[in-house]
């Protein structure tokens, strides 16, 4: 076997799983936490003319709960496709992009267009995950969807999974919009920071102690 297809062992391909999921959490709860203690009048309106010809469809909520398990299930099976180097790599990039994510929120906060009355299955969740509308711009349900959708195209060889993962991925990111979770803005700023961690994929430096004898 050549070390370009060496792969971190199993226990530590777990560990890391583990540990990027509880940063995310970490993060989302933090920023809630921090966002919850500003005045109504801080949080910004997104709001464009676009936004209001997207329908709300209450009955996308299984879209958009899916996406949990595909941004979770599927993202770890492709991370644990991956050769050692680009495997750390792909954690340097899901890191970056979690904390980038969680200090725009601060930076930036935007008003969620959650409708008056929601469906009952959205505010079970909601209320099962304790969600609070201060978690906006960026959507990091879009980011978490991205970049596992991108990571797919380069890891896997199936034109299958490929098309499913991408078809998948997009009914995702639109049931953000169609069950008023996000803006379109929230949505855009959060594809591009799943591209902006699929860039830094593709071309980022490769870590020393995942290469100690040549570069993947």
């Amino acid at each position: 076997m050549s070390f370009q297809t060496v792969r971190p062992s199993w226990q530590k391909r777990l560990y890391v799983t583990c540990g990027i999921v509880a940063l995310h959490i970490a993060c989302y709860y933090s920023v809630n936490l921090i966002n919850s203690w500003r005045l109504p009048s801080d949080f910004i309106d997104f709001y464009t003319t676009l936004d209001r010809w997207i329908p709300y469809l209450d009955w996308t909520w299984a879209l958009y709960y899916l996406g949990d398990i595909y941004i979770t299930l599927w993202a770890a099976f492709i991370f644990w496709q991956m050769p050692k180097a680009k495997f750390y790599r792909a954690l340097y990039a899901y890191m970056g992009m979690v904390i980038l994510g969680a200090a725009i929120q601060v930076m930036i906060p935007g008003k969620a267009p959650w409708p008056t009355t929601l469906t009952g299955a959205q505010r079970w969740m909601h209320d099962l995950i304790s969600m609070r509308p201060y978690a906006c711009l960026p959507s990091m349900h879009v980011a978490l969807t991205v970049f596992p959708a991108c990571l797919t195209l380069s890891v896997l060889n199936s034109r299958v999974f490929k098309a499913l993962s991408t078809i998948l991925a997009l009914l995702i990111i639109i049931s953000t919009l169609t069950l008023k979770e996000h803006f379109l803005i929230d949505a855009v700023a959060g594809i591009l920071l799943g591209l902006a961690a699929y860039a830094y994929w593709r071309r980022g430096k490769v870590p020393r102690f995942a290469t100690p004898r040549a570069r993947d």
